[in-house]
This record gives structure tokens, sequence and C-alpha cells, in this order.
């Protein structure tokens, strides 16, 4: 069977189909449909989740581009100075902040706006397996301080001895600047440090003086 040809461009592509070819040109327009309708869903549902809470305070993060104009020039000149690759400048508009702690969580924002937290965020700001520096004992702790030379700005005085970060005692988790983590095969350390000038915090990495910190 033919259809008759009408005047508009559409059934003119449908006059030249047998019925086997309309019926899947229909069948895809249909498909092309739910999908359109299906991203939307996913879009809308990813946009209206509610945003993680601090790993430490177990409250709500902010979008990291809250900050004022200052403190985020601070912060991009800290790191800048440092003149790591390890510890390069992150984007604000993919990074949250904890208010009641001043710590920024980069790179937790996904395509759809929503921020991601949890206590993977420290292995994922660099790779290994991290216990706290208060959990280590005298000697570990000279050994890392050997190695590294100096510790300045890393919270060194009071740390929780627990090994596991995610079991930081409350005591703990408003002290800064915050925690500070060992990795005791590398002796890579992860810890945060207060940006001179303001009350927020990055979360840095730093490396033996024998392996260096990436500098460019």
């Amino acid at each position: 069977m033919r259809w008759q040809i009408a005047n508009t461009s559409l059934p003119l592509i449908i006059a030249e189909m047998n019925d086997y070819e309309v019926v899947l040109f229909s069948m895809g327009i249909l498909l092309s449909f739910l999908l359109l309708f299906g991203l939307f869903f996913v879009g809308w549902w990813f946009g209206n989740r509610p945003p993680s809470t601090s790993p430490y305070t177990g409250i709500p993060l902010r979008e990291a581009t809250t900050l004022s104009y200052y403190v985020k020039e601070k912060v991009a000149r800290f790191l800048v100075d440092l003149h790591q690759y390890d510890n390069r400048i992150f984007l604000f508009k993919k990074s949250a902040f904890c208010r009641e702690t001043g710590r920024i969580f980069q790179d937790c924002i996904n395509w759809f706006g929503v921020i991601k937290v949890d206590w993977s965020f420290i292995r994922r700001r660099y790779p290994g397996h991290y216990v706290s520096w208060g959990s280590l004992n005298a000697e570990q702790k000279k050994e890392i301080r050997e190695v590294h030379g100096s510790l300045e700005g890393f919270q060194t005085e009071s740390s929780s001895p627990s090994p596991s970060p995610r079991a930081i005692e409350p005591d703990y988790v408003f002290i800064k600047p915050g925690p500070l983590y060992v990795d005791i095969n590398t002796k890579v350390l992860l810890g945060w440090k207060v940006v001179p000038g303001t009350e927020v915090e990055v979360f840095i990495v730093q490396k033996p003086k024998n392996q260096g910190n990436g500098a460019k």
C-alpha cells in the first residue's frame, strides 16, 4: 500500500515508505520522545537532590562560588605561591565549602550542579591509604618529619588518635587547621592548611623531599 502524497515534507517522506518502514519510522519518533523525556527527568532529579553534607559536621555544604572575591583571590594566590603541580589552582564552580569549618572540598560538583562529598574525598585528592596523624607513635612521627623536613601549616599538635579518618571524635572536628593524614607506606601527607588572611582551609598534598611535589 502507498500513502497519498500531501503538500508537506513529512507526508512526502511517508509516501515513499511501505507499511513496515512506516512502523519503524513511527517507533523511532516515539523512542526519541521517550529518550528526551528520560533525559529531562534525570536532569530534574539530579538538580533537585539536596547537596551532600560535610563529612566532618554532617551539615549541608555550600557552593564555593558563594565565597567572596577577596577570599577566592587569597586562595588562588596561596596555591600559586606553592609552585606545586599537585596543589594547583582548582575551579570554585566545581568545589564546595563547609561554612562551619571553613574547609573547601574541590572538584565535587557534577554536571547537574549537585554537590557530592563523602570520606572518599581523601583518596580522590591523592591515591593512598591514609591514617590520622594522631594515631602514629613517636617513632613514626619522627620518621615522617625527617623525610619531609617541614610540616609547617599542618595540624600536628592536636589530632585524633583513631587511625580511620571517618572515626574522628567531635573534639577534633573544629580544630584549625583541620586534620592531617599520612600514608605510612609512601609517606605522602594530606592535610588541611589555613589560607593566610582568611578563615578558609584548603586540602594540601605534600610528598617526601626525595619524591618532590611536582613543581612546575
